[in-house]
């Protein structure tokens, strides 16, 4: 008798040990989400640089003003994005995710209305639209992968949803990496083209997730 009430508190005693060394599921499942996206920014980063090249004057280039918009604004959406990724995986954790791209479009419309560059809405060259919404989608694949695949390991009861908000935050990821390369700096170009760049991966997001995701 002793011996089964000296199981049975080690075993209480183990439950106990293992609940406080391991973070609750929502803790670890965000943990998770912001390594995988920073880690996909380094990459698209690496991706950008890679193929289209460093640009000789790439410090000056880093410290200016369109840059430094452009890259604060799709850091900015992609927060909201991550936000939105969590609460599509976590029902119950909010319905105000949606809040958390306020500040984001808050930094563009300041930039659209200070922007007095006069920098042509189709880009410096014929193929600047093309070529920069091609190349956001391209650097977005690797943050829409490991969106989906982080996203798999939640409870996403709309797939659709969860493959829109993932979408979302890999365009934004895809954004920031092509501000390392993008010569077009006018406000108004990255307001418009990035944004259909963002709004095409979401829409692929959305596409594959209904699928990918769905239980």
């Amino acid at each position: 008798m002793k011996s089964a009430q000296d199981t049975s508190a080690l075993i209480r005693s183990l439950a106990r040990e293992a609940t406080e060394k391991e973070p609750p599921q929502g803790l670890r499942f965000h943990r998770l989400l912001l390594l995988a996206a920073g880690f996909s920014l380094m990459l698209s980063i690496a991706l950008a640089l890679g193929v289209f090249g460093i640009r000789p004057n790439l410090p000056a280039v880093l410290a200016g003003t369109p840059f430094l918009f452009k890259f604060a604004t799709m850091l900015l959406l992609a927060a909201g994005g991550l936000a939105l990724v969590r609460r599509a995986a976590e029902p119950g954790t909010g319905s105000s995710a949606w809040m958390m791209l306020i500040p984001g479009f808050l930094v563009l419309a300041m930039g659209l209305a200070l922007d007095s560059s006069g920098f042509p809405l189709l880009g410096r060259h014929g193929g600047a639209v093309p070529s920069c919404v091609g190349a956001i989608v391209l650097l977005s694949l690797p943050a829409l992968a490991a969106g989906l695949g982080v996203l798999k390991r939640g409870v996403p009861v709309q797939p659709l949803r969860a493959g829109l908000a993932a979408g979302f935050l890999a365009g934004t990821i895809g954004g920031a990496a092509y501000a390392f390369v993008c010569k077009n700096d006018g406000a108004l170009f990255v307001a418009i083209w990035y944004g259909l760049a963002i709004v095409i991966v979401a829409t692929l997001g959305a596409l594959i997730g209904r699928k990918a995701l769905a239980w």
